[in-house]
């Protein structure tokens, strides 16, 4: 009888988990559908991408990251566990906003900060690295700017796109072959 709860309960709680993130997507789809701004869509990033990441990229301790337009900061929490990195995060949606900042609360993370304004105000020379995760009509409308204002040895880290007039210094590729990293430089 008790195993016949635990498992009612585990499955109860991973058919919510589901429709949490289900949610969330649709619910970021409907925002960007419906919305006046030029702010990216909240699409957190994939558990999948991270996990490459952690595999792939080699980053500095202390160094300093900035993710541009963050959503919810799972990106941002990740760099900073996995690689010890002072993060920040730049998002004008108000839900990924609160949520970002009420999980980073919750999680211990109060050294994350989010900002809820444009990171086109931002000073990027600031930065040792740049994490974006748009789509690529956001990367061209970014690109000259972003490049123009970062640190001349910061680098891009872009999950899944690639920006349009620059090349990657370097792509990681998932298990099936797939680019899914790009890394630049400035220069």
């Amino acid at each position: 009888m008790f195993d016949m709860l635990i498992t009612q309960i585990v499955l109860l709680l991973l058919l919510l988990s589901i429709v949490f993130f289900s949610g969330r997507v649709i619910f970021g789809l409907l925002v960007f559908i419906f919305k006046k701004d030029k702010s990216a869509m909240y699409v957190p990033s994939f558990n999948r991408h991270i996990r490459l990441m952690h595999q792939h990229l080699h980053l500095t301790r202390w160094k300093r990251l900035v993710d541009l337009w963050c959503g919810d900061g799972k990106a941002m929490r990740f760099f900073a566990k996995v690689f010890g990195l002072q993060c920040d995060g730049y998002e004008l949606q108000n839900f990924p906003y609160l949520y970002g900042k009420l999980c980073n609360y919750v999680l211990s993370y109060h050294h994350l900060k989010i900002y809820k304004q444009n990171f086109l105000q931002a000073d990027l020379g600031r930065y040792d690295y740049l994490y974006v995760y748009l789509l690529p009509n956001q990367m061209a409308d970014i690109e000259s700017r972003i490049f123009e204002h970062m640190n001349d040895s910061a680098i891009i880290i872009s999950n899944s796109f690639q920006f349009a007039l620059h090349k990657p210094y370097e792509v990681i590729t998932d298990t099936h072959g797939k680019p899914s990293i790009f890394l630049y430089k400035k220069h």
